[in-house]
């Protein structure tokens, strides 16, 4: 993943910029503005909501400062505004996010991920009709809990959801990590915009590889 440049990225003080910013659903309405010239029309298409939702969002961001008319194209009628946001990278320091912890922030922001994780296994699992659980010992003679997802759903689309705690060594974890990044950064390449493809299928893409406590079981 190619990231911007540590100077880049503005550094936000104001406490209101600080949760639209942070919490999930308003980000989702301020990202279609990052670094890019829209219309509401445009932004609603990208996000598939309703010009009327998108038009209350844009309210809310044009009055914390985050996005700004750029520009007016003319029309027969009332002209289109086109907003955009003041700056083309963020930095949101946790103190003046309006969470008492830094794990209540990461909770509030994973819950909606984890919600449609669980979803989208639930529903996979469904489409396969596997309903039961497995325990068994696995191929390193380690003690494995399963479903036994298939490859591929019913209709042919792709599945792969595997968690495990593992333990490495350490040159061993290093390489593993390199290889996990790599993947993700091929998924961030293949990804298409929306609306751009007949064929195109949402698909959440996750990868983790974090050392845990000595004290946390396989």
């Amino acid at each position: 993943m190619t990231e911007p440049d540590s100077g880049s990225f503005h550094t936000v003080t104001d406490p209101r910029q600080a949760r639209l910013l942070t919490e999930p659903v308003s980000k989702e309405f301020f990202k279609p503005f990052l670094d890019h010239e829209r219309s509401a029309s445009e932004a609603a298409a990208m996000l598939r909501c309703s010009l009327n939702t998108i038009l209350y969002r844009i309210k809310t961001l044009l009055r914390a400062g985050l996005v700004e008319v750029v520009r007016e194209r003319p029309r027969k009628g009332r002209s289109v505004k086109v907003y955009r946001s003041l700056h083309d990278a963020y930095f949101i320091p946790f103190s003046v996010t309006p969470y008492a912890t830094l794990e209540e922030r990461l909770e509030v922001q994973a819950e909606p991920i984890f919600a449609g994780l669980i979803r989208a296994y639930a529903a996979a699992l469904r489409q396969n009709e596997r309903y039961g659980h497995h325990i068994f010992i696995g191929e390193n003679g380690a003690v494995w809990t399963s479903d036994l997802l298939p490859d591929l759903t019913p209709t042919g689309q792709p599945v792969v959801y595997s968690d495990m705690t593992v333990r490495l060594r350490e040159d061993d974890a290093r390489a593993l990590g390199q290889d996990l990044r790599a993947l993700f950064e091929r998924a961030l390449k293949l990804d298409v915009h929306v609306g751009s493809s007949k064929t195109e299928q949402g698909y959440l893409c996750m990868v983790a590889l974090l050392p845990v406590d000595k004290t946390y079981g396989t």
